[in-house]
């Protein structure tokens, strides 16, 4: 295939992937892989196709990496400003001096969304700053059909719909949200520790373990947790969950 295809047909996918073509029709029609359709067949973008497989964590097939030129290309993002630095040309910046965010330095001005010295009064999901900076790198996470968030030092940054069900939340909700509102109390020792553990390299850190949920409506609810680190945004990990319930284990059980 000539490297100059960057949206590939079924078809195109079938070959690449080695699956068959009803597989890829399947990975569509369950919307884990985003397509647009062109008359009568379906088209995905490449950059969609790496999303998916990283998603699933399926090998990249090596005819993926030559139609990226020699190798997948991470997603060009304008480099990150800090929030205070977004608004400063900006007639609502003239709260930010007086912000906890701005006071404390924080990157990640969405983590203390409840900080009674935040100065900002827009949701974070409608918020012009979060969704032209960190909504673009975030995004991939709603081609996931289980339920999977990203979260950082122990704030989330983004969840799909199907991990804000699990919560009992919604979907806008789990922006900044912390480990503390999401999770029961008594697996927090164990996600805390095992964080840290990550943080600093541990091998022995399990990737997959059970913890419990605390859902806003049925409260306790036990899940396996598989949890792996994201090159981009840095410092993130991906963590995609399966429902433990009786007649709710995930597709990958």
């Amino acid at each position: 295939m000539h490297t100059r295809f960057q949206n590939l047909s079924v078809m195109d996918i079938s070959e690449i992937c080695g699956v068959a073509r009803s597989t890829v029709s399947y990975w569509i029609a369950k919307k884990s892989l985003q397509a647009n359709r062109s008359g009568n067949r379906y088209l995905v973008s490449v950059d969609d196709l790496v999303f998916f497989l990283k998603s699933e964590h399926k090998r990249l097939p090596q005819a993926l990496h030559e139609l990226a030129g020699g190798g997948i290309n991470p997603q060009q993002f304008k480099p990150l400003k800090r929030c205070w630095e977004y608004w400063a040309s900006h007639s609502y910046g003239n709260r930010c001096q007086n912000c906890c965010v701005f006071e404390y330095q924080i990157n990640e001005c969405f983590t203390v969304r409840e900080n009674r010295n935040l100065q900002c009064r827009i949701e974070c999901h409608e918020c012009q700053y979060f969704c032209e900076y960190y909504g673009p790198r975030v995004a991939f996470i709603h081609q996931i059909d289980k339920p999977a968030a990203i979260y950082k030092n122990l704030y989330f940054w983004s969840g799909n719909y199907a991990w804000a069900e699990l919560c009992g939340v919604k979907v806008e909700n789990l922006i900044g949200a912390g480990i503390e509102e999401l999770f029961h109390p008594d697996s927090l020792k164990i996600i805390i520790s095992y964080d840290k553990r990550r943080i600093q390299g541990d091998p022995a850190v399990p990737d997959r373990f059970s913890v419990f949920l605390n859902h806003k409506v049925e409260g306790k609810i036990e899940v396996y947790l598989s949890v792996s680190p994201l090159i981009r945004p840095a410092g993130t990990w991906l963590t995609v969950a399966e429902d433990l319930r009786a007649g709710k284990t995930s597709n990958s059980s």
